[in-house]
Parts: C-alpha cells; structure tokens; sequence
C-alpha cells in the first residue's frame, strides 16, 4: 500500500542501534561486551543502594485503585531496588517486552487483527503528548492535515510547525461531523487527525470514526486516531452523567469493529494516563504500518537517545495488571460522572455538551458571555479560577473555555470539587 503521506523515514542514529542490540542481548541472557555508549547508569547495576526499602498498598483501597498501587510498587521494586536498572538508558521506543504488551493492549483493547510477532508495528513513547508529536512529524510537508472543528489544541499547533496544511470542518449543532463537507472533498493523499472520545467536547461516535477511515482510505490517505479516552465513556440522560459498564462495553466493541476493518490507514495513539491514573508516569503507545512506526522511532532517537527508563519500567507492570484485569478506569469513571452531573446541575445552560448521549474524554466546554481569552483572564484575576480558553481547540477566536474535571484532587466527599463549583457558578453570575 503507497502511503504517500509518509516522510521518507531517515536512517536510525548509529549510537540508538547499537544501544538496542547490547539491550536484545541482555534480554535474552546473551553475553553483552558493551562498549555503545555513555550510559552511566550502569556502572551501579550491580551494587546494592538501598539497605531498606518497603512498599506496602493500604488495606480497604477501592479494588481498582488496590491493583494500580500494587502495579506501581512491583515496578518501582524492579525498577530501583533488585538491581537500579532505572539510573541507565533504555532503548527509545521501547524493549521487546514492553513492545509486546503494547502490541497485546492494542490487539485486545482495539481488536487488531496483528501477529504475535508484529513488534515492527507498535512503539511506547514519553507519554501520549509524544506519541502525537512524532506521528504528525513523519508526514510529509505540505500534507493537508484534516480536522474537525473543535479538536485537540497541541495537534494542531505540532502540524502548523511541521509544515503541514491545516484543513477544518464544520460540525452540527450536536457536536457530530458535518459529513457532507467531507465526502467528495478529500484531498488526495491527505490525513485525517480525530481525537475520538473528542477532546475538548466529549463527542463519542463509533459511526463517525468508521466513515472517516473509509473515506480516507477511498483517496489513498490516512487517520491518525487518537484515543486515550476510549475508558473513560460515560452516558448523558436526564441532566446527568452516568458510568455504565455495559454501555461502555457496547461502544468499546462498535470500536474495536473499526479497528479490525481500517487499522491498515490508521496510526493509532493511547495512553496510560487517563486509563491507569498515571498521567506523571509518562507512557504512550503507537500502533502503525511499520514505515509510519519507523520515521517515528527514528524522529525521537535522534532528540530523546533513551526513553525514561523508571517511567516504562513502572509502566510496563502497571500495563500488564491492567490487561490481565482492566478495572483500574471504573473509580475514575464514577468520579467524572459525580462531577460532570454536578456541573449539570449547577452551570448545565452555559456547558457544551454532546447531542448524542455518549460523553467522553475528561473535560467539558463551557459558553462564556464574551470571548473566551478574555474571560479566562477576568475568571482568574477576580475569581482565582483557571480554565483554559477555547480558542485552541476550535481554531480561531470563539466564546468557550475547556474545563477539567480531574484537575482537582479527589478526597471523600469531594468537597474540593464542589468548592470550584460553587466559584465558578459565582463567577458566571449565579450567586453563592
């Protein structure tokens, strides 16, 4: 299949290889005679730093939350106590190991019809941010890069730098894409960008993403999804937000039945962060053709030279607990829908919501009585709240800001939470 939207993928940096191979062998139990890099990290391998050092999970812990802590401590154990394998290098992209739960958590959670073997089609990056980055970085300049109206601000912002020509298109008044601007107007050899659950709306649509592909795929182009909110999809009905385990369910397999039909067009984009609560960990996924997976493993090893090593080590155990039980997105799914009901209820005529019933993603838009910068700046300076204004996300100046429902810290009661609120009902006018 041509992909002429792909940048000629440059050749790796001599150092990464070779970093890579001493790191294969190691692996495999191979005798390693290193002599590749500056990897100062490994002159302690062997010593023991640590005279003590005990993790215990705290007993009553909501199960998933249980699960995560118990991930996170193996992690730090291996990563820093049996041997500080965590002060060295490791290869950008990430080990085979961590390549292959990668590739698994895109083939369960995604339905990619991929073999075993596939390693050459995924890569695990610093996050989810960098991810996107270099997979916007290996298209090829002057590519028209297709998005929809509101869409996520840095996308954007990395295509324009990158020499790629930005296309935006008109939505209905329920937050769905206006189709009929899009078929018979590809642009031959163009990508698709779609954060899908949307950020910063919320917007949720199987059916849409399917068209896309399909359309896409019609003209030789390709999709970039980005989907690190697939977990966190909730159900709007009668002014209020709900988890539901078997909605959520429903429209992971209407997903996954698009993944299975048009992963061959699309580069795939996740994280932890938002499934695992562990967005500080930085740890991302791609999945792609090899030649996309490629020109992006081949753009970080020539600025980053070593993923970060504890990140992906913790990670890697973290990703694992989630595969063999994934439940570690239930206590935060309950969360965003006490709180996004609260905000219902409370500011519901001036938020932006979906028309379709499905929210997801952790955020929500919020009309403002004037434009959107301004705004944020007069909520901050007299208020003390902060939000961040719309104008990113929907690509030119319009009267909305982006709310988070996670950025406050979560203790029993929520009573943080409904402090912010109560201020920010204040600041729009609507009393104590």
């Amino acid at each position: 299949m041509a992909r002429e939207y792909l940048r000629p993928a440059p050749a790796p940096s001599a150092i990464t290889v070779a970093m890579a191979k001493a790191a294969e062998r190691r692996a495999k139990g191979l005798p390693v005679y290193n002599f590749a890099s500056g990897n100062v990290g490994m002159l302690p391998l062997n010593l023991d730093l640590f005279a003590c050092l005990k993790l215990a999970v705290r007993e009553g812990l909501e199960e998933g939350l249980s699960l995560l802590a118990s991930a996170v401590a193996e992690g730090v154990k291996e990563a820093l106590v049996e041997k500080p394998i965590g002060l060295a290098y490791s290869p950008v992209g990430g080990t085979s190991d961590v390549k292959a739960l990668v590739l698994r958590y895109f083939k369960e959670v995604h339905g990619l019809s991929l073999k075993e073997d596939a390693l050459d089609h995924v890569i695990a990056t610093a996050g989810g941010q960098m991810a996107l980055a270099a997979s916007l970085r290996a298209l090829r300049p002057g590519t028209k890069l297709l998005m929809r109206r509101w869409e996520y601000e840095p996308a954007s912002a990395i295509a324009r730098n990158s020499g790629l020509v930005e296309v935006r298109l008109p939505l209905e008044e329920d937050l769905s894409l206006d189709l009929s601007a899009l078929e018979g107007r590809v642009p031959r050899g163009s990508v698709f960008y779609v954060s899908m659950p949307n950020n910063p709306t919320g917007f949720t649509s199987p059916e849409e993403l399917r068209r896309i592909c399909e359309l896409m795929a019609e003209h030789g182009g390709g999709v970039i999804w980005d989907a690190p909110y697939i977990f966190t999809i909730l159900k709007l009905a009668r002014g209020k937000a709900t988890f539901d385990q078997g909605f959520l369910d429903r429209v992971l397999d209407a997903f996954r039945a698009v993944g299975r039909e048009h992963h061959e067009v699309m580069c795939i984009l996740s994280s932890l962060s938002k499934t695992c609560l562990i967005a500080g960990l930085r740890f991302g996924m791609a999945c792609a053709c090899p030649e996309w997976v490629s020109n992006m493993q081949a753009i970080l090893a020539r600025e980053c030279l070593s993923s970060p090593t504890p990140s992906f080590i913790v990670a890697k155990a973290v990703l694992n607990a989630f595969l063999a039980k994934p439940i570690t997105h239930v206590w935060t799914c309950r969360v965003l829908a006490e709180r996004l009901t609260v905000l219902m209820e409370e500011v519901g005529d001036h938020l932006i919501l979906p028309g379709n019933g499905t929210f997801g993603a952790l955020y929500v838009l919020l009309r403002t009585p004037e434009d959107g910068a301004r705004f944020a700046a007069k909520l901050l300076e007299e208020h003390g709240v902060v939000v961040v204004p719309g104008e990113g996300f929907y690509g030119g100046p319009v009267s909305a800001v982006r709310l988070s429902l996670v950025a406050t810290p979560w203790t029993e009661g929520d009573e943080e939470w409904l402090s912010a609120v109560k201020a920010l009902r204040k600041a729009l006018g609507g009393g104590s």
